[in-house]
């Protein structure tokens, strides 16, 4: 149930119709509200009060008319612009940013308020008469047109905002930035702290089944094709400590899988029921894109996306790559940070109940560095940067394979220099290869 709310969630949020239709359906509360409350109050309150509009039935359709008409070219010219920047981003930034602006709540307010204001004074418009017989009487919904006339307004200050939003977040800066952040936001839940119960230091090792017995498991398959969106956790450790059962995940969210492919690989066997099989099923979201919820590779590769984009010789944009960097950096040390979720989880009783494939530090990093390593090797500032986020990620670092995994990667950018042509250049990064080594050598404990 968990992870089908997020999975709601994420499609409303990131979907262009939800904000404006539930806007469009409180536009239709509002104007049978307020048409209700000017059969109530009459028209004698009009009379007192100079400053609002306060003209006859023909005027009232005028106004609502104008409103409504002019509304719907405004809607066209937003829709247009909206179009336009979600393919030129697409181009200049790559596909992959695309979500950032389909779930961008100023892009779907800016929509809904256009589609409130039409449906209100069409509404409202309907209920406007005129005196023909003596049956029926002239009705005019003063408060409800002169509501109509403050949307109109309303929608004008919107409309100026938008221009600013959206000139706003098409820049390289703020989109980035939005990027990042998120990835900062979701390190709670991309690398959890605590899953099951961590190992007392005077434990025995536990002892894992051996490859024999996981060739006899049940294997719980997907049951449709599409990537892993998210797994539930806390509930395959309560199945598994329910039913004294052993679990091995062979797929973490981000990862494709196709119809009756393992998901999981279960002992012992003889435990197994069909009911079991199904509440362990439902602990998997798919679907048929990647989110960021519980996939870090998800968010560190729409960052190297846009620096591979913007190191292309087609569009050649070296400082917005460095603007990526500077953000991988921030979102490897927060990474660092932190201590990472282990693969053996055990239940209160010290069992071994879940065996995860989690993602660590080293792939992460892997991620994050080799594509822009080759594709900027011959840029000696791009290379000069990324060995300048490692010295200052350096301080944070506590596991000694998160300070390999650097080393390595640090060596692979000074072999990788060799492309640059200018010797000065190459020196210079030759020089910076070597501060980051020291710096990488150096455990917390010398530095105090």
């Amino acid at each position: 149930m968990k992870l089908q709310l997020i999975k709601i969630r994420d499609t409303l949020s990131d979907s262009f119709w939800f904000l404006p239709a539930l806007m469009a359906l409180l536009a239709t509360g509002a104007a049978l509200g307020s048409v209700a409350i000017d059969h109530a109050i009459g028209s004698d309150w009009v009379h007192d009060m100079g400053w609002v509009w306060s003209g006859g039935a023909d005027g009232a359709r005028s106004v609502l008319s104008v409103v409504a008409g002019s509304i719907m070219t405004v809607v066209s010219i937003v829709f247009s612009l909206t179009v336009t920047t979600l393919a030129q981003t697409s181009s200049h930034f790559g596909p992959r940013v695309l979500r950032n602006f389909t779930s961008d709540r100023g892009v779907q307010f800016t929509l809904g308020t256009y589609i409130a204001t039409f449906v209100y004074s069409l509404l409202v418009l309907r209920t406007v008469r005129t005196e023909y017989s003596v049956e029926e009487s002239t009705f005019v919904p003063y408060l409800s047109v002169n509501i109509g006339m403050l949307l109109a307004l309303t929608s004008l200050a919107v409309l100026i905002y938008f221009i600013h939003h959206v000139s706003q977040s098409i820049q390289a800066e703020n989109l980035i930035a939005d990027v990042g952040s998120e990835f900062q936001k979701l390190l709670p839940v991309l690398f959890p702290e605590e899953i099951g119960q961590p190992q007392s230091d005077d434990a025995s090792p536990l002892q894992l089944p051996d490859e024999s017995q996981w060739q006899t498991a049940h294997i719980v398959t997907a049951s449709d094709n599409g990537y892993l969106q998210g797994v539930d956790d806390d509930l395959l450790m309560s199945l598994a400590a329910k039913h004294d059962l052993i679990l091995k995940l062979v797929k973490r969210p981000g990862d494709f899988i196709t119809s009756d492919e393992p998901l999981l690989r279960v002992l012992p066997p003889s435990r197994m029921t069909d009911d079991i099989e199904t509440d362990l099923r439902a602990c998997f979201s798919q679907g048929s894109r990647r989110t960021p919820h519980q996939d870090a590779l998800y968010v560190v590769q729409q960052l190297v996306e846009i620096a591979a984009h913007a190191l292309s010789p087609g569009i050649n944009e070296p400082f917005t790559a460095l603007t990526c960097i500077d953000w991988l950096g921030a979102s490897l040390r927060g990474v660092a940070k932190r201590e990472l979720p282990v693969p053996l989880r055990q239940d209160e009783d010290g069992r071994l109940r879940v065996i995860a494939s989690a993602l660590d530090f080293e792939e992460l990093a892997h991620a994050a560095f080799d594509p822009i390593r080759l594709y900027g090797a011959s840029n000696p500032d791009v290379m000069q940067r990324l060995l300048g986020i490692m010295i200052e990620i350096a301080p944070d670092l506590h596991r000694d394979l998160d300070r390999i995994a650097l080393m390595r990667h640090a060596r692979l950018i000074g072999e990788d220099a060799v492309q640059i042509t200018n010797e000065t250049d190459r020196r210079r990064v030759a020089d910076c290869l070597q501060k980051t080594l020291r710096a990488l050598t150096k455990s917390p404990a010398k530095e105090e």
